[in-house]
């Protein structure tokens, strides 16, 4: 009995180490099988060749590399928002490793070039999402999908007192009207194809904590953690799940840059339990959780990324 225990426990392990390495060869298969023509690594280096898990040890964390061959969105249609940098360029990124047919929208040609260089099976929409009427025709005619990642957003920071219209106008148009807009556009879609669907809102840990100098940015995805409860409650009947991940800061291009003074840095990492900024991998793997059926029972949440920011 004992011999043939340890026979079926091998069996297994040949099995599950046997399905990883299908999964993760599958990055690469024709456009009809994966995500078209995209190359299996991230923009954060080159994936790790499957192999036998390690017979002790602590766990090591989970990156994208890591999570994406066991969560297959194979055939499945995504958009991504604010896909030409940061977050938004690795979650269509991702997707498409995981076998999406993704779609990636950015209001700069050139960072969909370069994207397309990276990754060659995307493909790409630029357009303003300010501009409903454009918005409108080029995300309808792209469609339908079946996964939307509204990640797009502006930040403009100004003290209370110096709040200039323009920059509240601008605000408001693409970190909470072109959400509402989009979604709406997508959602019809779903609705009308009979498909379930998933939607991922990118918010922020400032929508929970008021923070100097952005007055309007907090107030922006403060609205929009609302307007995803609303969705999701309204879209749930249609078997459409939305939900919201909430950053702190994340170390894209952009955060490296605006948070490498230390005296800067250490006023806030000082109040995360974690001790550290969030990386992109940690808001990509959330996201592609999120839209994954392995969260078929979530909707209306918000998924804090932020190190326990909240807690402290």
């Amino acid at each position: 009995m004992i011999l043939q225990s340890r026979v079926r426990a091998t069996e297994l392990h040949l099995c599950l180490s046997c399905r990883i390495s299908l999964e993760t060869a599958s990055c690469c298969a024709p456009p009809a099988e994966a995500g078209k023509d995209c190359p299996a690594r991230s923009p954060y280096g080159a994936a790790p060749l499957p192999g036998p898990a390690p017979a002790s040890g602590p766990p090591r964390p989970q990156s994208s590399r890591d999570m994406e061959p066991h969560l297959s969105f194979r055939g499945r249609r995504a958009l991504v928002t604010g896909a030409g940098k940061g977050i938004g360029r690795a979650v269509a990124v991702a997707l498409s490793r995981a076998g999406a047919r993704v779609t990636a929208l950015s209001r700069t040609a050139a960072d969909l070039e370069s994207l397309t260089q990276e990754c060659p099976g995307i493909e790409t929409l630029c357009v303003d999402l300010a501009d409903w009427e454009a918005v409108e025709a080029a995300v309808g005619a792209a469609g339908p999908f079946e996964l939307l990642v509204n990640n797009a957003a502006v930040a403009e920071l100004q003290p209370f007192l110096e709040v200039t219209r323009s920059a509240l106008q601008r605000s408001l148009d693409v970190n909470f009207g072109a959400v509402l807009h989009v979604s709406q556009i997508v959602a019809r879609q779903m609705i009308a194809q009979g498909v379930p669907g998933a939607i991922v809102n990118v918010s922020s840990q400032a929508s929970k904590r008021a923070l100097r100098d952005h007055a309007v940015y907090c107030s922006t995805k403060s609205a929009l953690d609302m307007l995803s409860k609303v969705m999701a409650m309204e879209l749930g009947p249609h078997k459409i799940r939305v939900n919201t991940v909430n950053p702190t800061v994340v170390m894209t291009d952009m955060g490296r840059i605006n948070w490498s003074d230390p005296q800067k840095s250490a006023a806030m990492i000082n109040r995360i339990p974690l001790g550290k900024f969030a990386e992109v991998d940690d808001v990509v793997n959330s996201i592609l959780f999120l839209l994954s059926d392995k969260s078929a029972m979530t909707t209306g949440s918000s998924l804090m990324i932020d190190g326990g920011f909240l807690v402290s």
